[in-house]
């Protein structure tokens, strides 16, 4: 895909946003928040942006699919905090995370209180009860980075999705206190960037990401419903389109 010849008709992005289940609570959100098109889209850094940011949630929404997470919509409309974000329907593992996450900030409120650790969501050994779900989401989170490096050779803005992978491996790799060492978050992240990697390297796997990020970029509105995205799958090899006649 071509992006260059997108120029002034291409349409903004909007960054990651780091809470999921707040994110699927606004899916449905009408009128859509957020800018579209974007501010001075025809400013040449404003589109490589608006393109990184295409890529970007492509790759989370593509990589969500790939594992059978639902996603309800993809969004690149501009907002003051977020470039883009993917609402995928919420798994085990991240109901998991975000149980784990409020107690954390509730322990945090209330620094003199005796219940200081989560203790009743951290029990690693119950991780097996959705391990597919937890394998889903910490590919996901990586694989928005992973797509834009991939095709800019270079990725901008993705602190969010480290924290969220930390929070992530914290919550069910970590001991009864949520700490997992620096150098075991660094090999599970550098494991999980190639395994998404690999994946996203499959050729029908990429010519979906692309076709994501073209569509996002043409839409009018900056969003693509989960149906959309759905659509843009390629074929596998060999399979041909229900719609289309057969060959005599």
């Amino acid at each position: 895909m071509n992006l260059s010849v997108f120029g002034k008709l291409r349409k903004p992005r909007l960054h990651r946003h780091n809470d999921w289940l707040a994110a699927e609570r606004e899916a449905n959100e009408v009128p859509p928040g957020g800018q579209w098109p974007w501010p001075d889209i025809d400013r040449p850094s404003v589109q490589l942006l608006q393109d990184q940011t295409a890529f970007h949630e492509a790759g989370h929404a593509v990589v969500a699919r790939y594992f059978g997470v639902k996603v309800s919509q993809l969004s690149i409309r501009r907002r003051a905090n977020s470039l883009g974000r993917v609402f995928p329907l919420a798994t085990p593992a991240q109901q998991r995370t975000e149980r784990y996450a409020d107690l954390r900030r509730c322990a945090d409120r209330n620094p003199e209180s005796r219940h200081r650790i989560p203790v009743g969501v951290l029990h690693p050994r119950s991780l097996f009860d959705y391990e597919e779900s937890l394998q889903a989401e910490l590919h996901t989170t990586l694989a928005g980075a992973v797509a834009e490096e991939m095709q800019f050779s270079s990725c901008t803005g993705s602190g969010g999705d480290w924290r969220r992978f930390h929070l992530q491996v914290s919550c069910c790799y970590g001991n009864l206190t949520g700490f997992v060492p620096g150098s075991s978050i660094a090999f599970l992240r550098d494991r999980y960037w190639n395994s998404c990697k690999e994946i996203l390297s499959k050729p029908e796997i990429w010519e979906w990401v692309k076709a994501v990020a073209e569509a996002a970029l043409w839409s009018q509105r900056g969003i693509l419903t989960g149906d959309e995205i759905d659509s843009l799958r390629p074929l596998p090899p060999n399979q041909q389109d229900p719609l289309l006649p057969v060959a005599a």
